[in-house]
């Protein structure tokens, strides 16, 4: 088990050693056990959080080790999504977001997905603020706190998905994502397309969908 450490450079940016084998390793452990490989990611953020502190301080996505730690993090705030324990997984995506203020990994749009699942509207309100009104990550948005809150649909939302976020509005409401050759190819590309980019975030938020099966069969009947 390597040795955490983190060092301030002349940028102002904190570069993290000791992680990138845990991600890898939790990678290829992953091929057998799902279970044991979050587990490992948890305990490996664990000692992160444990080394980092009460300081304030912002890594450098351009270092790799230092990626690595934080790609670290945001995986195992999606192992705590999966299994339902959203709480979590929004404590870590926030300290992610505190480390990363340009956000390389979009993570305030999942953060704005649990804070609707947690009922803390509070807080989405404060984090719908740095999602333009023009992405379809807002209206989606907007529709799963209108359902949460009321149990119906914001038409307009609804209509502004279908219309200027077609691509999106399919994929959401397609009855099957494949994971085709295509797809796994257009995704490790540099400018991926719409629709490759749009079911990565259905993957990325398919575990709110189980939990919440309703709120995908009123959105289609509406």
């Amino acid at each position: 088990m390597a040795r955490i450490t983190i060092n301030p450079t002349s940028s102002g940016l904190w570069h993290v050693e000791g992680l990138g084998d845990e991600l890898r390793r939790s990678r290829e452990r992953e091929k057998e056990s799902w279970p044991a490989a979050a587990d490992m990611r948890f305990e490996a953020v664990q000692r992160l959080v444990d080394v980092l502190g009460e300081e304030e301080v912002h890594l450098d996505w351009e270092h790799r080790p230092t990626r690595a730690a934080m790609e670290l993090l945001y995986a195992a705030a999606a192992d705590q999504f999966v299994v339902g324990e959203t709480e979590t997984a929004a404590a870590l995506w926030e300290m992610l977001l505190e480390v990363d203020e340009e956000d390389h990994m979009s993570v305030s749009v999942l953060l704005a997905f649990c804070y609707v699942e947690l009922e803390d509207y509070d807080c989405w309100d404060e984090m719908m603020f740095s999602i333009s009104p023009k992405t379809p990550e807002y209206h989606l948005l907007t529709l799963w706190a209108e359902y949460r809150r009321t149990g119906g649909v914001d038409r307009d939302a609804l209509r502004a998905l279908r219309s200027r976020h077609k691509v999106w509005a399919e994929e959401f409401f397609a009855e099957e994502h494949p994971i085709d050759e295509a797809y796994i190819k257009d995704s490790h590309a540099e400018r991926p397309s719409q629709q490759t980019e749009a079911r990565e975030l259905y993957f990325a938020t398919a575990p709110l969908w189980e939990r919440n099966a309703n709120f995908m069969k009123t959105i289609k009947k509406a």
